[in-house]
């Protein structure tokens, strides 16, 4: 009689406990969401001072304190912060009463166009378009039911900011805990693992630095083009090029979303079809050029990622977790193509010994 192997019955002891965790995730989710609400800002915290530290590290090289790195680039991120929601989300939002007659003016020009009556799908939207600029109207006025949220948002924000600093000035000092436990406790090759992870998730944040700065460029310099026709858009221009921006952390096609907000902004004035025009050559080019070449061509000179896989994680992302898998669809390549690299032929080697055992 064989012995039982121990790393198959390892393998079905976590099987099992997966099946167990699909069956019961039902019951206990909403325990699940309350805790994860609970630990949001410690985790945005601690992103948010991963992002920075090697900003800080680069400060020290310079010879600048590491106590005074910290206050100029943590001041400087929440003076940016501030400055984004009052200095250009809060204008932006007071100068886009107009959008619902903006999306009657392009649609009633649509229907022109095409010999149609628009009248009723422009009713429609318009009502959807309304009652969200209303939602986010009451979110900076504290109004209509909004009290709560705004409190809440502005305890999270201290709660990130005192938490960051806190994790900002322990980082060097937490690494260094983790460097030395993990060369103790694991081996040489699954501690260079780790290593070689970190390096790797650091890579993709300034590759994620570089894409949204070239498309705030990119549409912020369309809106600004748009602006010298239409006076009306110079407000927003900031705001497009911060959308876009954020909306670059989406690999691949975070550009036609970027294209869908700055269609949005266009249709607030009257005579909105000839923005748009401007809106469908711009299309056809620079989403393209994001996608396919600047974005592909910074992935793999920083990241050395497929272009072909990495498009493969981002629509599987997408698919079962929407808008939250696209985003984190890159770092988890990055975690994969890693491990595979470094446990290649570990995973080969159990493959085989799960097939002699079957």
């Amino acid at each position: 009689m064989k012995h039982l192997n121990s790393k198959l019955l390892n393998i079905v002891l976590l099987i099992l406990i997966l099946i167990g965790l699909f069956f019961i995730w039902p019951y206990v989710s909403g325990i699940a969401l309350v805790a994860f609400n609970a630990l949001l800002p410690l985790i945005i915290a601690f992103t948010i001072a991963y992002i920075l530290n090697p900003l800080i590290n680069l400060l020290e090289k310079f010879k600048i304190p590491r106590w005074l790195g910290i206050v100029i680039v943590y001041a400087s991120t929440v003076l940016f912060t501030i400055y984004l929601i009052w200095g250009v989300l809060k204008p932006a939002v007071d100068s886009i009463g107009n959008l619902s007659v903006g999306i009657q003016n392009i649609l009633i020009e649509i229907g022109e166009i095409l010999q149609v009556d628009t009248t009723n799908v422009a009713s429609y939207v318009t009502s959807i378009v309304d009652d969200i600029v209303l939602q986010v109207t009451n979110f900076f006025t504290a109004t209509g039911g909004t009290v709560d949220t705004v409190w809440n948002v502005i305890v999270g924000g201290a709660v990130v900011i005192v938490v960051g600093i806190i994790f900002l000035f322990n980082f060097p000092k937490m690494r260094e805990n983790i460097k030395e436990y993990l060369s103790i406790t694991v081996k040489r090759k699954t501690f260079n693992y780790i290593k070689t992870i970190d390096n790797e998730l650091t890579n993709y944040l300034w590759a994620e630095v570089i894409i949204a700065g070239i498309q705030a460029l990119e549409y912020g310099g369309l809106m600004l083009i748009l602006a010298l026709f239409f006076n009306e858009f110079f407000i927003f221009v900031p705001l497009v090029a911060v959308v876009a921006a954020v909306l670059s952390l989406i690999p691949y096609f975070g550009g036609y979303f970027s294209i869908l907000f700055t269609a949005i902004i266009v249709m607030t004035v009257p005579n909105a079809a000839y923005g748009m025009i401007g809106i469908g050559v711009f299309t056809l080019i620079f989403p393209q050029l994001d996608a396919y070449v600047i974005n592909p061509k910074i992935y793999q000179t920083q990241l050395k990622l497929n272009p072909i896989s990495t498009i493969a994680f981002v629509l599987l992302g997408q698919a079962f977790f929407g808008i939250i898998g696209a985003i984190l669809s890159v770092p988890i390549q990055v975690i994969v193509e890693v491990t595979l690299k470094y446990y290649k032929e570990n995973i080969k080697k159990g493959i085989k010994k799960i097939n002699e055992n079957l």
